[in-house]
């Protein structure tokens, strides 16, 4: 369970690709994360469905591309947390790694005051979601191929709504442009027309092959992506830019 709860938080945050810090905060019934890329582009809030088990303070994870590869690498290896006592009271400092055989490795946390000084994650005040879709793979994926041509130029797209289809746009005028009509049979609408990010809003949409994913608009200027892997629910919020 350890190893499955960390694999998860590290696939749905540092393995998009912006990601460079995590915030868990712990209690004996339940873990939440917290996590904001540097361009403060992308707010990620998470609920695990279990407690990760003795961790019941604020930790911080870093350097996780070593995370990452101590997970590659021991995933049938005993993963347990080590405390140590400070001030009378146990803290969780490390991660181990133990494959039985006399390899060990170990995997050092942020403190929770060092955590709380790097990883600064806003309060998510809400919003009024006028248009909510589970969109199709095979959109997703034609909305990457047009990346991976326009991609280099453009780096957001622009959403609107016509009628009951939700369109994704990259590139206006006279340039190189494309328009997808994302999603059909929606309701609701948008007023406005905001744009968002590519690269971000497409590595959290490749999440889809392994988790259920929801994608939320506000005509308040926000989107939100709802990913339920099984382990846990995250939820990645984007303001929007003018179109």
């Amino acid at each position: 369970m350890l190893l499955d709860q960390f694999k998860d938080i590290v696939k749905h945050t540092h393995q998009l690709g912006f990601i460079d810090m995590v915030k868990v905060v712990g209690t004996g019934t339940e873990a939440k994360i917290e996590a904001i890329d540097a361009d403060k582009t992308v707010v990620v809030y998470g609920d695990l469905y279990q407690p990760v088990k003795d961790i019941e303070s604020t930790i911080g994870l870093s350097r996780m591309t070593q995370l990452k590869g101590f997970i590659n690498l021991h995933d049938s290896s005993v993963v347990s947390v080590i405390n140590e006592n400070r001030a009378g009271v146990d803290l969780p400092v490390e991660l181990k790694f133990d494959n039985g055989e006399g390899e060990v490795a170990a995997y050092r946390f942020m403190s929770e005051t060092m955590a709380n000084e790097q990883i600064k994650v806003p309060p998510f005040k809400g919003a009024t979601w006028n248009v909510t879709v589970k969109p199709e793979k095979k959109k997703i994926d034609r909305l990457g191929a047009y990346d991976g041509i326009l991609g280099n130029n453009e780096k957001r797209f622009v959403v609107s709504t016509d009628k009951d289809t939700l369109y994704f746009a990259i590139g206006s005028g006279p340039a190189d442009r494309s328009t997808i009509p994302f999603a059909t049979g929606i309701t609701g609408s948008l007023k406005h027309q905001w744009s968002w990010p590519l690269t971000q809003v497409l590595s959290i949409l490749k999440l889809n092959d392994s988790s259920d994913l929801t994608m939320h608009f506000s005509d308040m200027g926000a989107m939100k992506i709802d990913v339920d892997s099984g382990v846990g629910k995250y939820s990645y919020i984007l303001p929007a830019g003018k179109a």
